[in-house]
């Protein structure tokens, strides 16, 4: 796909290069501007679903993070807990040793003698069930916290696997991404070439229309004597304060120099894709943004609004407010909200 597309733009700016030489006798055909733009239409669509991958990526991001952060404060947790079952298993440990000695060590007199001191049947009998529920106590207790260590090391393995499942998921996905940022922007590229070859081929196409062989007299623009023998020769046209250039678009108006350059967002051209986003302006005659804290907020040269540090105002849903961006205008940042995932607002006096 990406080879054919290749080969698709190379055409496409072979084919530029060679009508910017030759526009005054080559006609462009509709079918090859319809062409331009089922391409670029796809190229959009392609845009748009790479950003909803990217989008789902950084939501799957998130949801891993928190459960390795919970997978962390259960290693935390069963360590502790852990560490509370050796010391049980080593204080009744010494608890024994110290029953052993007194039982072996008291007054002289060892175990054995002990039961064989009974002054009767009944007496022995209850010295020897003593001495045989001791030794059952000792051995399922060790038994009990050894098996309660033994769980919980198992726990602490599981959870150590389940952590690092989750590291390794994460760092997939951080790869993922940072392929799907290179296929954005690189589609972000293509699709800016393609739209400024469409634009270019419209505007010399008009040109060419507009010049006619045998163009028949304006009688509003013919010079006629007043009675004093002056003649007017008044232009309707002028006086607009606009800049005409060849492509027929005006890139002056409104005392502003709007900017121009191949992808660049303008009045002319309301929408681009720039770096995995897509471009779209609002304009503060129709939404003045009374409610925005801008400090030093004024209006750039090329129309746009800008704050003190000479940043260009944006609105975007995926990025919180004084987060810096790049735009196919220069630098941003954001102040505002509400706009569709994936879009990035520019404020503009347009």
């Amino acid at each position: 796909m990406k080879t054919k597309r290749n080969r698709w733009l190379q055409k496409i700016a072979a084919w530029v290069c060679v009508f910017s030489f030759l526009c005054p006798v080559l006609t462009v055909y509709a079918d090859d501007i319809d062409r331009m733009q089922n391409q670029s239409s796809e190229l959009q669509g392609e845009l748009s679903s790479i950003n909803g991958e990217l989008l789902k990526i950084g939501e799957q991001i998130a949801k891993n993070e928190v459960e390795m952060e919970a997978v962390n404060n259960d290693i935390i947790r069963l360590q502790e807990q852990l560490q509370i079952a050796k010391n049980n298993e080593d204080a009744h440990y010494a608890d024994m040793k110290v029953r052993i000695q007194y039982i072996y060590e008291n007054q002289g007199e060892n175990l054995l003698g002990m039961i064989f001191s009974a002054q009767s049947l009944a007496d022995f009998v209850n010295k020897v069930h003593f001495v045989q529920t001791l030794s059952e106590y000792d051995r399922n207790m060790f038994t009990e916290l050894k098996e309660l260590r033994c769980t919980i090391e198992d726990e602490e393995a599981y959870q150590r696997e389940q952590q690092k499942s989750y590291e390794n998921l994460e760092n997939e996905l951080n790869v993922k991404r940072e392929e799907l940022n290179v296929k954005a922007a690189e589609t972000s590229t293509d699709l800016a070439t393609i739209q400024n070859a469409i634009t270019q081929m419209k505007v010399e196409q008009a040109a060419k229309d507009s010049v006619q062989p045998n163009l028949p007299v304006n009688n509003n623009n013919v010079s006629t004597p007043d009675n004093s023998g002056n003649t007017d020769n008044s232009d309707n046209g002028a006086g607009n304060g606009m800049n005409n250039n060849d492509s027929g678009q005006d890139f002056t108006g409104g005392g502003y120099t709007y900017p121009s350059a191949p992808g660049q967002l303008n009045p002319f051209v309301g929408v681009v894709y720039f770096n995995g986003h897509r471009e779209t302006y609002y304009s503060q005659r129709v939404l003045p943004g009374h409610g925005l804290s801008i400090p030093g907020r004024h209006v750039a040269s090329d129309g746009t609004i800008r704050d003190a540090s000479g940043y260009i105002c944006v609105a975007s849903s995926d990025y919180p407010k004084g987060t810096i961006v790049e735009t196919s205008l220069g630098t941003g940042m954001v102040y505002d909200s509400g706009c569709a995932s994936g879009t990035i607002d520019i404020y503009t006096d347009w």
